[in-house]
């Protein structure tokens, strides 16, 4: 099926990016109409479906009268399925469709007025005439597009991340639901939801709804992750050992001595990373992926002379889904961050850097300057080599 995409996302009139992050973001709703015009999906329902039976593809089927209310079943799903299905009140969900199907990746740049280490992932939502997943609160901001058919929203524009539950049920139903504003989204339409914001859509006839979720690590989470980091790359693998063994007057006792040596040495591999190690680590955590998501390695390993002369031949490369971050500190290498792998680079490699983040398809010449200089040309060869990069016009690199 052909597709259009448009090139930015539209504001509502008067409304700058600006503006929207210092009136809006994380603080309210904002109903964009005609935010995408002329949007035509990639992917039709069929599409979807095809998708939601691929083995290593995160989906769902939200059944709202199945064998027991907002019943919730996770692919993959047989085609047979969705020939089985009732007529109304279904809604399946795709998770990750960005890293699948690369003009669905290109939406990500209309929201190029946020970070995209933000940008998590974009869900899209197939759904029957009633189809809903009900009453609920995100955890984090989303972006909600219409892309075919029309969708109501009913929104509790009042944050209440702590608001119960329905016991018992697959999804977190909001047990009390009462809508103040409810807008009807048509094709082309986006509506952004703050995180902890009571929100139900449902929808009025078949429509297929798009999802682009930010991404809010759990601070308990990247605490651990650092931790875990930490005691892997900063403790020695070894046992405790007495610092100053004495006899002791009451064995009972643990001394103050052993405390202060103990949490002093935890605290050091903890606390005493500098900003560069700090940064190394934070970045890779960013970026890696999902388990089902991460890629093979190249089938055929080049050397870095050997992919130069080949994208030269063959015109460039196509990045994969791995998503690609980097952090220029002072007086440190500029870090490069793809697919959970960190990589150095001269300060002087900035631009280099840049290009990798935001653009999906590197051209030959966009990248010839950049392969002139030898630090870019091996990280450029490693990338490939380990699956994240694979030639334009030979579809995007394989999973693993």
């Amino acid at each position: 099926m052909s597709s259009t995409i448009p090139k930015r996302l539209e504001f509502p009139p008067g409304l700058t990016a600006s503006d929207f992050l210092r009136e809006f973001w994380q603080r309210r709703p904002l109903l964009m109409r005609d935010a995408l015009p002329g949007l035509r999906s990639p992917l039709r329902g069929a599409d979807l479906a095809g998708l939601a039976g691929a083995p290593r593809v995160e989906s769902r089927l939200v059944l709202e009268r199945g064998v027991r209310p907002w019943e919730v079943r996770h692919g993959p799903f047989d085609e047979a399925l969705f020939a089985a299905l009732p007529e109304s009140h279904w809604t399946l969900q795709v998770r990750d469709v960005d890293k699948l199907v690369p003009e669905v990746a290109l939406l990500l740049d209309h929201f190029d007025f946020l970070p995209l280490w933000r940008l998590d992932d974009i869900t899209f939502s197939l759904a029957a005439d009633q189809g809903s997943v009900g009453p609920q609160v995100d955890a984090v901001d989303v972006f909600v597009i219409q892309a075919e058919g029309r969708h109501r929203w009913r929104i509790d524009p009042h944050p209440d991340p702590a608001a119960p539950c329905v016991p018992g049920l697959d999804l977190p139903i909001l047990a009390h639901f009462q809508a103040q504003d409810q807008w009807v989204l048509a094709p082309g339409d986006c509506l952004y939801l703050p995180a902890g914001v009571p929100h139900w859509g449902i929808a009025e006839g078949p429509g297929l709804t798009w999802s682009v979720a930010l991404r809010a690590p759990l601070w308990q989470e990247l605490a651990g992750a650092w931790c875990d980091h930490a005691i892997r790359t900063r403790l020695p693998q070894a046992r405790y050992r007495d610092p100053d063994p004495q006899p002791h007057h009451h064995r009972g006792e643990v001394p103050a001595s052993v405390l202060t040596h103990i949490r002093r040495r935890i605290e050091e591999a903890l606390g005493g990373a500098d900003d560069e190690a700090f940064a190394a680590w934070f970045g890779a955590h960013l970026s890696r992926p999902k388990e089902h998501l991460a890629v093979a390695a190249a089938a055929v390993p080049l050397t870095a002379l050997g992919l130069r002369a080949l994208i030269e031949r063959r015109g460039g490369l196509a990045r994969g889904p791995s998503r690609v971050l980097f952090s220029a500190l002072d007086q440190a290498p500029l870090l490069l961050f793809v697919g959970g792998e960190t990589h150095r680079l001269p300060s002087a490699c900035h631009g280099f850097a840049q290009l990798l983040c935001e653009s999906h398809t590197l051209e030959w010449e966009q990248l010839a300057p950049w392969l002139n200089q030898p630090a870019c040309l091996e990280v450029l060869c490693t990338l490939y080599n380990h699956g994240h990069y694979g030639i334009i016009g030979c579809g995007r690199p394989p999973l693993q």
